[in-house]
């Protein structure tokens, strides 16, 4: 307490001789004016470091909500694009479903120009639809013969699991392209002999086994009723026939569903 009470003669002396100023303090205000101007100047450096952070972050908010509402722009954009390729989808199945169950009629024609595949389908895309589904739809019988075996689903019998139909036929009887499409798939199998797949797009494929020669090759273009290969016995088979599948996205599918 002594030290708070002592005094101090602070003594100012301005420059050119001129009069002298004097004035006591006590050593405790002076502790204490000293420990507030240190407290302000933390509180200012403080107050300017937080500023600088808010103002760094007040920035780097603008930069995000801009980009922000780029994003979601572009999502919108996606949106669009994905619900087009919804209907346009949908327009698809529906007329695959029109072509595959045999209806591709003026009849049927009429019901979609009227609204039955929505509003954005116009006869003239229907009709170029129609043409283009006639063609690469698997609608033909691959030969003519008798249907030994019939598909069977792995989910109703795994035991008697059969992916295709059998069709018995005389050997050297031609065997043809059930649609247009793309060869991939013209060589030997162990199981099929001598096999031939097409690709015919929107996933749907077919395939002929047990020929006893082909006539095709990997890559070839072939259409609809032309000839692949001649009816045989090759691979896993006790007499001719042509065993012919259909596959919908990799999976085997009842090919009556598709055949005239």
């Amino acid at each position: 307490m002594r030290i708070r009470n002592e005094r101090l003669t602070v003594i100012l002396v301005p420059q050119g001789g001129a009069r002298t100023y004097s004035f006591q303090a006590r050593v405790g205000v002076l502790v204490v004016a000293a420990a507030l101007l240190v407290v302000l100047q933390l509180v200012t450096i403080t107050l300017m470091f937080t500023y600088g952070r808010y103002f760094h972050a007040s920035r780097q908010s603008g930069r995000l909500q801009k980009r922000v509402e780029t994003l979601e722009r572009e999502l919108h954009e996606v949106e669009m694009v994905r619900q087009e390729l919804a209907r346009s989808e949908r327009t698809r199945r529906q007329v695959l479903g029109i072509m595959a169950a045999g209806k591709g009629t003026p009849d049927s024609m009429a019901f979609a120009s009227s609204g039955g595949l929505g509003p954005d389908i116009g006869t003239e895309d229907l009709r170029a639809s129609e043409q283009y589904f006639s063609r690469v739809v698997p609608r033909s019988w691959p030969t003519r013969g008798l249907v030994t075996q019939e598909f069977l689903a792995a989910n109703q019998d795994a035991r008697r699991f059969h992916p295709g139909i059998d069709i018995a036929a005389p050997a050297g009887t031609p065997v043809r392209a059930a649609a247009a499409g793309s060869v991939i798939r013209a060589g030997w199998d162990a199981q099929y002999g001598y096999l031939v797949g097409i690709d015919h797009g929107m996933g749907i494929e077919t395939y002929y086994g047990h020929n006893s020669r082909l006539t095709v090759s990997l890559g070839q273009r072939v259409e609809r009723g032309g000839l692949i290969g001649w009816v045989g016995s090759t691979g896993r088979s006790t007499d001719p026939h042509v065993h012919f599948e259909v596959r919908k996205d990799g999976i085997p599918v009842d090919p009556r569903q598709y055949l005239d």
